[in-house]
This record gives structure tokens, C-alpha cells and sequence, in this order.
């Protein structure tokens, strides 16, 4: 059985359609996601330019063919526009309608459009693998989906380019829609896999993030940003076993902020948190890309420190605590004068425990409350690790 063309523009406006209301549908139920509209009406809008080719050619009306070559033209540029919105980076407006308008303005130029089909090609081409780009640029967040995408866009920004060189090299007449014979011919088949491929695999990026950022926000403290307690006790523990393996030091700092509870109630609770905030901030800045830094609960804080010595962890937890003295000052306009109190332990070899570190280090915290808070005290590790210390928390 022959495949006219005709038929074939029409299952191919018919598989974008589908493939842009399906991806519509998901966005109706997950409205947050802008991406998801932009990327199924920029399907929508491909089948409209199909059909609009189509009838261009069955009619040979070059009005339908010029409108159809900037509606596809529309459906890269809309690609892109997703493709930066998905990483929230901006897509100005003037950017995503550029390129159409120059591929209208061109189809009523006498003498410009003779080379239409060309630019129509070549705009399409630069908008998806400017896509293809954003999206490769974004793989930081470790989604393997998107690998899924930046592939197929890449593929369908290249076969642009061959439809670009078969127009200029006269295999395909700029001012028809091109023969399936044609070096062009393939593009027909190519444009539907990638329709219906992006589709699937923008949805499954969408729930992969989703599901990411859920397992993220088990393992993060809400208020700070910083990993919770099981976040950091699993973190911690396989450094330890990691300096355990390689013979090196572990150094576990333990910080409380003085008198929390007063400032609460002086000043409220978003006081508070701005003071919770900024001793993340100050501790985050004085710390090394491989240490790990938790909240423990309330507002006592740990670090462990792979590879550092007690005198090095010391020395780190004495810079965070003027540093935090310095900044928390005034907060919110108000003269809060937050301080922080800290215990700093030592492994030499890491065969302590972790249970053992971060008792050492509450007891030298609860020995620095005692004498007065805003104070690093290194722990006295002659006991034995697994004595018990007995602390009550002094604020």
C-alpha cells in the first residue's frame, strides 16, 4: 500500500494533537507547572501548521504555506520557552514570537520568499537546540529523564538542519511542502517520534522531580535548609566509616545557641528563626564543601569534620562562633545579641563511634554553658566512650 502525503501530514497533525492534549490534561492537574502547558500547546499549535501545510499543498495556496511554516516555527520557539521555564531560567516573550514573526514577514516578502522554507528550517532548528542546550545545562539535578529529552531534541534540531541543506541545495522547493522522496522526506516520520516521545518523557521528568524534591524534603530541615537529624546521623556515619577505612582523624563539633528560649519569648518567634537562620548562614560559610552540618532539633546544631584534628576543629568553631556574635547583633530591629556555645571531640584514627563523638562533644557544650555560654570547649576524652555523661541542658 503507497503513503501519499496528504495522509501521512494528516496522522502526524493527528499525533501532535494527541500528544499536546495529553500534556495539557497533566498540566489541568498540576497547574504549578507552567512547563507542561507551554510544551502541549506548542504540540497543539505543530498540528494546526501540518494542516495548514497540508492545505497549502492540496490547494496550492502559498498563503497556508507561509502560515504553516510560522506555526511550526511557534512550536520550537515554545519548546525553548518550556525548556527555560522548566529550570526556571526567563524566556522573554520577544524571544519566543522573534522567529515566527521573521518567518511571516518573510512569506509575504515577494523576493524574500524564495528562501521562506530555508529560514522556517533553520529558526525551527535554532529554537530546539537552544532547548536541547537548556535542558543539558540543567543536569545537575541528577534526573535521568532529562537525558531523555536532551537527546531527542538535539536529534530533532539536527534533522532541521538537514531539511535546511535539502532546501538549499534544491532537493526540496522552497515555496512546497516537500515530497517524501526528498532528502527532507524522513523529517515527516522524525517530527512524529519526537512529538510523542518529548510528550512522554516531559511528564516523567515532571514526576521524577516531584519525586525528588519529596525525598529531599524528608531529609532537609524546613526552616534552614540544612540536613535533619536522620539526614545527618546516615551522612555522618558514612563518613566516619569512610576515615575508619583510610586511617584519618574525625572531628564532631556540637553547637547550641544561649539562652534561645528568652529570645523567643522577648522578641517572637520570627525572631527566632532569624537567629536559627544566621547561624546556619555563618556555620554554612565556615565549613568545607565534605563536611556535613546538621540541626540536631530545637536549636542545637553538630558538624562532623572528616580529616581534621581537634586543634582544626577548634579552631573552625571558634571562627563561627565570633562570627556569629558579630552578625547577630541586630536582627529583625531588634538588638537580639544572639550567642552560640560549642563542644568540640576528636577520633585520631575514627575507631570511636559516632554515639561516643557526639557525647563527647555534649559534654564539653555542657561544660562551655557552664562557665558562662558563648564559649568552644574541647572535651575531655579520658572517660571511657561509653560512660554516661548525665547532661541536663543549660540554655
Amino acid at each position: 500500500m503507497n503513503l501519499d502525503l496528504p495522509t501521512l501530514m494528516v496522522m502526524q497533525s493527528f499525533a501532535l494533537a494527541s500528544a499536546g492534549a495529553i500534556v495539557l490534561f497533566a498540566w489541568l492537574q498540576n497547574r504549578t507547572v507552567v512547563a507542561l502547558a507551554l510544551w502541549g500547546l506548542a504540540n497543539i499549535i505543530a498540528a494546526a501548521g501540518i494542516l495548514s501545510l497540508m492545505v497549502g499543498y492540496t490547494s496550492h495556496q502559498p498563503a497556508f504555506l507561509g502560515l504553516g511554516g510560522g506555526l511550526l516555527s511557534s512550536q520550537s520557539s515554545l519548546i525553548w520557552k518550556a525548556a527555560r521555564t522548566f529550570d526556571s531560567k526567563p524566556a522573554p516573550l520577544l524571544l519566543v514570537l522573534l522567529g515566527p514573526l521573521i518567518v511571516g514577514f518573510a512569506g509575504g516578502i515577494p523576493y524574500v520568499r524564495e528562501i521562506a522554507g530555508s529560514l522556517a528550517l533553520t529558526m525551527g532548528a535554532a529554537y530546539i537546540l537552544a532547548a536541547a542546550t537548556t535542558l543539558w545545562l540543567g543536569r545537575t539535578d541528577r534526573l535521568t529523564t532529562r537525558w531523555a529529552l536532551v537527546i531527542l531534541s538535539a536529534l530533532h534540531g539536527a534533522a532541521l538542519l538537514i531539511g535546511t541543506y535539502s532546501t538549499f541545495v534544491g532537493s526540496t522547493g522552497q515555496d512546497q511542502v516537500p515530497a517524501l522522496n526528498s532528502l527532507f522526506g524522513f523529517i515527516y516520520f522524525e517530527s512524529i517520534i519526537f512529538a510523542l516521545g518529548t510528550s512522554v518523557f516531559i511528564l516523567a521528568l515532571v514526576k521524577e522531580r516531584n519525586e525528588a524534591a519529596g525525598r529531599t524534603a524528608a531529609r532537609t530541615d524546613s526552616l534552614t535548609g540544612i540536613a535533619n537529624r536522620t539526614s545527618f546521623l546516615e551522612s555522618a556515619q558514612r563518613i566516619l566509616e569512610r576515615c575508619r577505612r583510610d586511617n584519618a582523624p574525625v572531628s564532631v563539633m556540637m553547637f547550641d545557641l544561649d539562652r534561645f528560649k528568652a529570645v523567643n519569648d522577648k522578641y517572637g518567634h520570627a525572631t527566632g528563626d532569624a537567629v536559627i537562620r544566621k547561624f546556619c548562614e555563618v556555620t554554612n560559610a565556615a565549613l568545607r564543601p565534605n563536611d556535613v552540618f546538621g540541626r540536631m532539633g530545637g536549636e542545637e546544631f553538630a558538624v562532623v569534620l572528616p580529616g581534621s584534628s581537634i586543634e582544626a576543629a577548634y579552631a573552625r568553631a571558634e571562627r563561627i562562633r565570633l562570627t556569629f556574635a558579630e552578625k547577630s547583633q541586630y536582627l529583625r530591629d531588634h538588638q537580639v545579641n544572639a550567642t552560640v556555645s560549642g563542644g568540640v571531640s576528636v577520633s585520631a584514627n575514627a575507631a570511636l563511634t559516632l554515639d561516643a563523638l557526639l557525647e563527647y562533644s555534649d559534654v564539653a557544650l555542657y561544660s562551655a554553658k557552664s562557665e558562662g555560654r558563648n564559649r568552644i570547649k574541647r572535651a575531655n576524652q579520658s572517660t571511657p566512650e561509653d560512660s554516661s555523661s548525665n547532661v541536663f541542658r543549660v540554655a
